[in-house]
């Protein structure tokens, strides 16, 4: 009977910690990076039962090694750095730590080897119209099921969102998740890989990632006005581009693919974009944005197809916008990145 109450309070000790793939990181030279965490401890579940986010700001303890910005670092020079990532209450303004509530840190090592290494792209499905078991039944063969604990993670995300996204976990820090969005119908229209490392994405030029489309028979059409490659299959009807998507309070990359019936056009842009001073939330089909130091820029709604659902400019505090629909859509303000909402 001691050693069942030893081992169920050692359990019970085990899932209050933060839960990572590893413990130990593999990060690129001079490329900027995120963490992806697996599970919340219940400090941080039981807060964000009342509230909408979490913040993240990370610290180490070989500034030499590691470059930290926030919610992101960069390795500087080859070696090993000791990292914590520090989850915060969020402040009044969003995705800005509240410092004075520190809900839990979690720590991890991060290994800079002295040469880059390539991270081969894991398998999405491309097969538009497969009905939504069907998607989901394939997936479970190769990654984990994550929806559930996703969306508590998110909980502005509501019920009638949910249907409209699957997520997936893939135990690799480069691209530690996958989604399958689908049509009103059931229907898979759009297969996701979030990219840790936006390096290998590039930047206004060809790239690994570029690289491995073209492959798997994709041309490069040019880049976006993040400077984001836009590629298109023509066998399968498949355009793959590339957005920001905020999640655990991070600002990883989104490399989708969807069904798109005709080749798209781009144009080739060496705009040098950067994140939006404005802070963007969602509930549902309303969208919140903080100005900040963006009032008076223009602002743009657009599909994930490219279509302009609402556009406005951007007044001082707080701006609300109706945009009419739960599915996902990208958000633009002024010539700054987009950012895509869920």
């Amino acid at each position: 009977m001691l050693l069942l109450l030893l081992l169920t309070a050692l359990s019970a000790r085990a899932q209050d910690k933060c839960e990572l793939y590893s413990d130990t990181l593999v990060a690129n030279l001079g490329d900027q990076y995120h963490l992806f965490i697996k599970s919340y401890s219940k400090p941080v579940n039981d807060y964000l039962k009342d509230h909408a986010r979490i913040t993240i700001d990370f610290e180490t303890e070989n500034p030499d090694i590691i470059t930290v910005g926030g919610a992101w670092f960069k390795p500087t020079k080859a070696g090993e750095a000791k990292m914590k990532a520090v989850i915060y209450q969020e402040s009044k303004i969003k995705d800005y730590p509240d410092w004075n509530n520190k809900l839990d840190s979690v720590s991890f090592l991060v290994q800079v080897p002295a040469v880059k290494f390539n991270a081969a792209l894991p398998t999405v499905p491309t097969n538009w119209g497969a009905a939504k078991a069907t998607a989901v039944s394939e997936m479970l063969k190769k990654y984990g099921d994550f929806s559930d604990s996703y969306y508590a993670m998110h909980p502005t995300i509501n019920a009638a969102e949910r249907a409209y996204f699957d997520w997936f976990t893939t135990g690799n820090n480069e691209y530690p998740l996958l989604a399958l969005g689908y049509t009103d119908d059931g229907l898979l229209y759009s297969s996701n890989i979030v990219v840790n490392d936006a390096s290998r994405l590039g930047f206004n030029s060809e790239s690994e990632i570029s690289g491995y489309l073209k492959d798997q028979g994709f041309e490069l059409l040019g880049w976006d006005d993040m400077g984001l490659l836009v590629m298109y299959r023509e066998s399968d009807k498949t355009q793959a581009s590339a957005m920001v998507l905020t999640t655990q309070g991070q600002y990883f990359r989104d490399l989708n693919f969807q069904y798109t019936p005709d080749k798209p056009t781009t144009g080739i842009t060496k705009t040098t974009l950067t994140q939006p001073a404005a802070k963007i939330s969602r509930n549902g089909s309303t969208l919140t944005i903080e100005a900040g130091t963006d009032k008076g820029q223009p602002v743009k709604v657009f599909t994930l197809s490219g279509q302009v659902v609402f556009s406005t400019v951007l007044h001082e505090g707080t701006n609300t916008i109706e945009t009419g629909t739960n599915k996902p859509v990208i958000i633009r303000v002024g010539k700054h990145q987009g950012v895509k909402a869920l």
